[in-house]
């Protein structure tokens, strides 16, 4: 039986995991905190699954939160202007709903069914030095432990695949809950506004304290959004963010009246420098090992694809893993096994990469006519679903502007 240790307990490891114990594999879990930590420290991300990830939840059985979480329909987008009404402003169904459920929900009910069937979970902190003596112990190890330096010399910046040498957003996210009993009057879905200091992303979320409306801010470095530096605590960081609504964007305000943190650990500050690495890092012994999640790929979480791309990664990787049977797992394996998970990934880091810049004349031009073809505005809304459109279409001047064309605009 083929050994298989993953270095990490976050969506990426977790579902491959899961994934691999459906199939018969030993597999090893290392992490450095148990579920019942996981789920009472503070928040991790504001995440946003689509079809294609949550189709693969469903197909893994550890889809627990269909039914509880809501539904996320579509999208609102709002451009912010000159007044308390934004300057441009369209709503859009998404072809699929989408879900978010609070990390510390789902890494802790997951690492807990880990074990429950058959999986073993090991616990601490993992060097490189670490890594020497699984590599001695298994078959295949794989490296899905965040985006975090401890492994950065392991895994080297890919300069072609890395534009950015600094973080792009300062990020503000924390979790909102009603000061009554009635729920926000909010969009059932993305709630998306953009404005020169940066941008807004809100929605539902399925939390540890149950349902909540997770706030986002993504502010420009240096620029009026950029103030979470000093903030120490979630009541600060509170009155900071509903300044923000207020001053940025307005009519997302007033859905929002009322509003409270629902927790004192439901804030999160920071800022994430957007990098792709070499996938194969290799030990001071000549042992070979693969990055998968963030370890791999790091985005900007402006665009919601952390999440996404982790599932599609356990997913190419538990294929490739299954079909590749009994053979060894040399470089060969991993490097083809990265470059087939970054066919589909590199649309997702160029759709995230690309909303860190202004955007262009002809994208201003596709959200504006959003609001009168309701076509474009449904094939915007999905980018997020489907960033392999983005990159056919919106990433040329010529082919948007023949597509406005095409319906009218």
């Amino acid at each position: 039986m083929r050994r298989i240790v993953v270095v990490g307990a976050g969506q990426a490891g977790l579902v491959l995991a899961l994934g691999l114990r459906r199939h018969g594999y030993a597999v090893t879990v290392v992490t450095d905190r148990d579920a019942r930590t996981i789920r009472a420290s503070g928040l991790i991300s504001n995440q946003c699954l689509f079809h294609s990830a949550l189709t693969r939840e469903r197909a893994l059985g550890i889809n627990f939160w269909d039914g509880t979480a809501p539904e996320m329909l579509g999208a609102s987008f709002g451009l912010a202007g000159g007044s308390a009404e934004p300057a441009i402003a369209w709503q859009a169904r998404f072809d699929h709903p989408a879900q978010s459920v609070d990390q510390r929900v789902k890494v802790s009910d997951w690492l807990t069914v880990f074990a429950e069937r058959g999986g073993e979970v090991r616990f601490g902190k993992v060097t490189s030095d670490g890594l020497e003596e699984y590599a001695r112990e298994f078959d295949l190890v794989l490296v899905a432990a965040g985006r975090g330096p401890q492994f950065d010399s392991l895994f080297p910046r890919d300069d072609a695949r890395s534009p950015y040498r600094e973080p792009r957003r300062t990020i503000g996210i924390m979790y909102l809950v009603p000061g009554t009993d009635e729920p926000f009057p909010v969009y059932p879905g993305l709630t998306f506004g953009l404005s020169r200091a940066g941008e807004l992303f809100g929605l539902p979320v399925q939390s540890v304290r149950g349902p909540v409306f997770g706030l986002g801010f993504f502010g420009v470095p240096g620029g009026p959004m950029d103030v979470w530096d000093d903030v120490t605590d979630t009541d600060e960081h509170f009155e900071l963010a509903m300044r923000l609504l207020r001053e940025r964007f307005p009519w997302v305000e007033e859905s929002l009246a009322g509003a409270r943190p629902s927790g004192p650990l439901d804030a999160l500050r920071g800022r994430v420098l957007p990098i792709v690495r070499d996938p194969v890092g290799t030990l001071p012994s000549g042992a070979k090992v693969l990055a998968m999640g963030d370890t791999a790929v790091t985005n900007d979480p402006i665009a919601g694809q952390g999440a996404n791309m982790a599932a599609h990664a356990a997913a190419v990787y538990e294929r490739r893993i299954l079909d590749h049977g009994d053979r060894p797992f040399d470089e060969a394996f991993l490097r083809g096994t990265f470059d087939e998970y970054w066919e589909k990934a590199q649309h997702a880091t160029r759709l995230s990469n690309d909303l860190l810049a202004p955007p262009s004349d002809h994208v201003l031009a596709t959200l504006e006519a959003a609001q009168t073809a309701p076509e474009v505005a449904r094939r915007f809304a999905n980018i997020f679903s489907d960033p392999a459109d983005y990159a056919g279409w919106l990433t040329d001047e010529e082919t948007a502007r023949a597509y406005l064309a095409s319906n009218g605009a």
